[in-house]
């Protein structure tokens, strides 16, 4: 358990800090019900002895990056914002089953519904550790207020202007009577005179002799030709001849090194994947093996829904990703070797679907890519036969005169109950020395890591998506093509 944050109380509030009493217990509820991803969404209150200090902790292992309002986190946040709502949605739809139901009480009814709005909290902050979201500061604020809409001022009415329409009226009387009762006064004529139109005068017009000016003739301007200036004479001097040397003979080029593949017939190493394709493979990478075996649990007495499985599953998941690490690795394998494939696909036995030849990869990569568990309405078709698949896998090797190797990606231990593969192993290792197994575990479930310890192999585990594709690739190793260059 790790500390993740630090809150003061502002105010005293004694119904937040009765809510954070009832922690171990609300999560109890939560953990019987749902998956454990939903408990680890609410922090762990620790209320201090001044009764105002409150630390949060998280069962969570990782660094927990607090998402603040820049532009990455924003988007972080939106990512698992649908993850924060169905959890949320979730418990408090658990709460209205239980309570139909009478399986819990009014209080811890009461005390579910504000885990729920505690989430809205202006105190709350979420968190993310190892890619799961983490809140913090939940319970012990207030919800956020929805501002609402301003509301328009009614405008009074001003009802003076009602008291000028008699006056307009009284206005309008006065002009009618003005303009169209009152007889206006003639005004006397006044006489016509007509124009008199005088009569232009004649106006002699006396246009003055002017002289001729003087024509004067353009004075032509003298052209003076140019000197015309005898070229200089460049003397060059002697060109010195050259001695001619004769030429030097050539040096012979280097042969270019022709590189290939050195092989001799019948001692081209074997190579065989055991490929897990049980259920279990179908659960995400972002599990761990604890979460798992309590779905389990919850899934045994009935107690999982539909939701619970797509959570559960979600992606990446380690059939996808191991898929498509597969496919990318096969062409690295050198192509003098021939891939043989084993599947674990449900108890009691492994199927051995025989050796895929270089020019048959493609038909290898398609076969891995088609590969899906039973389904989960099928009881008999569970489990991991890992003990029947290390038999037919070390049967297809010879391992004595010529090297052989074996893949093991998978993400548990044998549970069809019948043998013991660690035992298996070491008979291997004395029967067959020259066969070396790697194991690649997916999750840590190191189910098969004595398999690799008694051979001489090496096991890689993986964790994450990144991991599991580093992992498979250093796994063979061994065995991907090298050029010999002569």
């Amino acid at each position: 358990m790790q500390r993740i944050a630090c809150f003061t109380l502002q105010n005293e509030n004694q119904s937040a800090i009765d809510l954070l009493s009832h922690y171990d217990e609300l999560m109890r509820i939560i953990v019987r019900y749902l998956p454990p991803s939903t408990a680890t969404l609410f922090a762990r209150p620790e209320l201090q002895a001044d009764g105002k200090t409150i630390e949060w902790y998280s069962d969570l292992q990782g660094q927990p990056y607090l998402l603040g309002n820049s532009v990455a986190d924003q988007q972080k946040l939106a990512e698992i914002r649908p993850h924060l709502t169905q959890r949320l949605q979730s418990i408090a739809q658990l709460n209205q089953h239980l309570t139909k139901q009478g399986a819990i009480s009014a209080e811890q009814s009461r005390c579910l519904t504000l885990l729920v709005e505690g989430a809205s909290h202006h105190t709350a902050q979420i968190y993310v550790v190892n890619n799961e979201p983490v809140i913090t500061g939940w319970g012990v604020g207030e919800k956020p207020v929805i501002s609402s809409p301003p509301v328009a001022i009614p405008v009074k009415k001003h009802r003076w202007c009602l008291w000028l329409l008699p006056l307009l009226l009284l206005l309008a009387l006065l002009l009618w009577w003005w303009f169209g009762l009152r007889v206006s006064e003639k005004q006397p004529e006044l006489p016509k005179t007509e124009p008199v139109i005088e009569q232009p005068k004649e106006s002699k017009i006396v246009e003055e002799i002017k002289p001729d000016p003087p024509k004067v003739e353009p004075v032509k301007p003298e052209v003076i030709e140019p000197v015309k200036a005898e070229p200089e004479v460049v003397t060059q001097p002697p060109v010195e001849e050259k001695a001619v040397e004769p030429e030097k003979p050539k040096t012979p080029e280097a042969p270019k090194k022709v590189c290939s593949i050195s092989t001799k017939p019948g001692e081209n190493p074997q190579m065989v994947i055991i490929f897990d394709n049980s259920r279990s493979m179908l659960y995400s990478l972002l599990e761990n093996n604890q979460s798992i075996e309590q779905f389990h649990w919850r899934w045994d007495r009935d107690l999982v829904t539909a939701e619970d499985f797509a959570y559960m599953r979600r992606s990446p998941n380690r059939l996808e990703v191991a898929k498509k690490s597969s496919s990318s690795i096969i062409n690295s394998i050198a192509k003098t070797v021939d891939i043989g494939l084993v599947e674990l696909r449900g108890c009691p036995a492994a199927n051995n679907h025989g050796y895929y030849s270089p020019a048959k990869r493609k038909q290898l990569r398609a076969k891995i890519s088609a590969m899906q568990p039973a389904p989960d309405n099928d009881p008999n078709a569970g489990g991991t036969p890992l003990y029947s698949g290390l038999q037919k896998a070390a049967s297809m090797i010879d391992g004595k005169k010529r090297d052989g190797f074996i893949l093991i990606l998978s993400d548990g231990q044998d549970s069809c109950e019948v043998g013991d593969v660690c035992a298996l192993a070491k008979q291997i290792a004395q029967r067959q020395p020259r066969l070396k197994i790697n194991v690649v575990d997916i999750g840590g479930a190191k189910g098969a890591n004595c398999v690799a310890k008694a051979t001489g192999g090496k096991v890689f585990t993986a964790n994450s998506q990144k991991q599991l594709i580093n992992m498979i690739n250093q796994a063979v190793k061994p065995i991907t093509e090298v050029e010999v260059c002569k």
